[in-house]
């Protein structure tokens, strides 16, 4: 395991690099002003877990900007969706 040191804007302009180096087991130590305020580690592998959805698709309509064209189940989409990473 690798730590890294990172200050806020570095992260923001180059986060998915960031992330990527996180993915691989490093820890990358946010910084600002030349103080620690964050870390990012590693999620378990084990403790990702598929859960269920806790309040229906239909829910999405009363969000600004999201319109469901037709009735998905939010599991499948979840199960797709991390099947493609």
């Amino acid at each position: 395991m690798v730590m890294k040191t990172v200050n806020v804007a570095t992260l923001k302009q180059q986060l998915s690099w960031y992330l990527q180096r996180v993915e691989q087991g490093d820890e990358v130590v946010v910084t600002s002003h030349r103080r620690p305020i964050a870390r990012l580690i590693p999620e378990p592998v084990d403790s990702l877990e598929i859960r269920p959805p806790t309040a229906p698709l239909s829910a999405l309509a009363a969000v600004q900007g999201i319109s469901p064209v037709k009735r998905l189940s939010a599991l499948a989409v979840l199960v797709a969706d991390r099947g493609r990473r």
